[in-house]
């Protein structure tokens, strides 16, 4: 181990290096964190352990979201995506009832925080696309209808000069509440059967020029099986621009966004 040089010599942790007496020689190494073996075990780091099992669920949380979603996700997402959604669940299971470290992780418990999620943060839906959205469910939650009553080209903002038609994209990803389980030492789904269950739906490839009327885009949910309050199911929208050419209708790369609407 290198030695402390110099006339002054100290005990301590300084920039990243660690600096103390050993044997009657003042030593300097790089500064480590405990062991993960002393986070889990040393009462002194019970509260590191405990948002430790917090995040582990919030990254458990965030990758059913983006399961549930599939190709949808890797179509509209940013490089850094999965980690902000991470951060937006972390908040959510701040909100959940239990003990620091046990806490639910149910996205019914702050519906807020994932409302106006966007896939690629630098592209808001509502800044490309102003047309007002609603978003119903039946009694039994297996059907949502996504309905636009009015849209026209003064809702598209930063359309691309070539863009000719758009095309909206509306998708669930049903996501199972998330709870500590001792024996376990870990985070489980309590309904795992629906758990990351998925719905996509399109529109036909529609006009920028024109007024469309009463847009209704159904997501139906294939399953016969209850809904239970603690299963939430996140709403997703997209738009896409599209030119037509020579005939054929050619998907254009941007501008395109995708943002949670609802959570049912």
């Amino acid at each position: 181990m290198p030695k402390q040089e110099g006339v002054f010599r100290f005990k301590g942790t300084l920039k990243g290096k660690c600096y103390y007496q050993l044997n009657g020689e003042y030593i300097m190494r790089k500064a480590v964190g405990p062991s993960r073996e002393r986070i889990n075990t040393d009462p002194a780091f019970s509260n590191v352990k405990s948002n430790n099992q917090e995040f582990a669920a919030a990254s458990k949380l965030s990758k059913a979201v983006r399961q549930g979603l599939g190709y949808n996700a890797m179509r509209f997402k940013d490089s850094y995506m999965a980690g902000r959604l991470t951060g937006c669940c972390r908040k959510i299971i701040q909100k959940g009832s239990g003990l620091l470290g046990q806490r639910e992780a149910n996205l019914h418990n702050h519906p807020t925080a994932l409302i106006g999620f966007q896939l690629k943060k630098d592209v808001p839906l509502e800044h490309i696309y102003t047309a007002k959205l609603e978003t119903n469910s039946n009694t039994s939650r297996h059907q949502i209808d996504i309905k636009i009553p009015k849209t026209n080209s003064n809702h598209h903002n930063h359309k691309p000069l070539n863009a000719t038609h758009f095309q909206l994209t509306a998708a669930l990803s049903l996501v199972s509440n998330l709870q500590w389980i001792p024996n376990l030492n870990a985070y489980q789904p309590t309904h795992s059967a629906l758990h990351t269950l998925s719905v996509t739906n399109q529109t036909q490839p529609l006009l920028c020029k024109i007024e469309h009327l009463n847009i209704n885009i159904p997501l139906q949910i294939s399953t016969t099986a209850e809904l239970p309050n603690t299963i939430a199911i996140t709403v997703w929208l997209g738009i896409t621009y599209l030119n037509l050419d020579d005939g054929n209708i050619i998907p254009l790369q941007s501008p395109k966004a995708m943002a949670c609407i609802a959570v049912r």
